[in-house]
């Protein structure tokens, strides 16, 4: 909470916005974020977090790959925003695309994140 407080205070207490600094401060946490995803997703014998502290450490539900897909997916569309190209037809441009491949991914994400709140490795056994 503190780096974030600092990362917007140094963005509104400057005289003007600085975008190279804020972009930078973005793909850190957003690979941050993936690569956390990622070690999540690994099977069970390479992984180094113990998932479900109520299971074995080898436990792995099936839908612990979708996170991975997702991080991959994420990476793809956020490649459209760094390599920004001019609009087609005066139209529709890298951020568009952007916008557009990023929606159906918090779809996704929303129904991952419900099935693993449901799954029974939460469930601590007494």
């Amino acid at each position: 909470a503190l780096v974030f407080i600092a990362h917007i205070s140094y963005l509104t207490l400057l005289p003007r916005f600085d975008y190279s600094y804020n972009m930078a401060f973005n793909l850190i946490i957003g690979t941050s974020h993936n690569l956390l995803w990622l070690a999540y997703s690994l099977p069970s014998s390479l992984s180094f977090i113990r998932r479900y502290p109520g299971r074995a450490k080898n436990y792995r539900p099936s839908h612990a790959v979708k996170p991975a897909i997702f991080a991959l997916l994420t990476t793809v569309a956020t490649a459209l925003e760094l390599f920004d190209f001019p609009p087609w037809g005066r139209i529709i441009d890298a951020h568009s695309l952007w916008r557009l491949a990023t929606a159906p991914i918090a779809v996704f994400w929303y129904d991952f994140l419900v099935q693993d709140a449901c799954d029974d490795g939460w469930r601590v056994k007494l």
